[in-house]
């Protein structure tokens, strides 16, 4: 599922992935920023519209956040997956970013 959420971001233009490029080097965990919204608002918007909870902010990390040039915008957005997480639910995170 990591992987698809990777692909699928990739595809949006306004979207900015940070961390490796493949799903193998990485755990359940996306950090993103979407040009013209702040973490904080997109995962609010995201909750509100869609009902789909993420995490915005430093994630305990200012100094990674100060090292990706992401700490003055309030650091990222972060997306995970889990053992209950189906592909229904990686199309809908990704069909709710295209929205916004």
């Amino acid at each position: 599922m990591t992987a698809a959420i990777l692909a699928g971001l990739h595809e949006i233009e306004t979207v900015t992935v940070y961390g490796p490029e493949s799903a193998e080097q990485r755990v359940g965990v996306v950090s993103l920023n979407v040009a013209g919204y702040e973490p904080q608002e997109l995962a609010g918007g995201l909750d509100a519209a869609y009902r789909i909870q993420t995490r915005a902010g430093l994630h305990c990390a200012p100094r990674m956040h100060r090292s990706l040039g992401t700490l003055a915008g309030g650091g990222t957005l972060r997306v995970s997956v889990g053992a209950f997480n189906t592909a229904e639910h990686v199309e809908a995170l990704l069909a709710a970013v295209r929205e916004l």
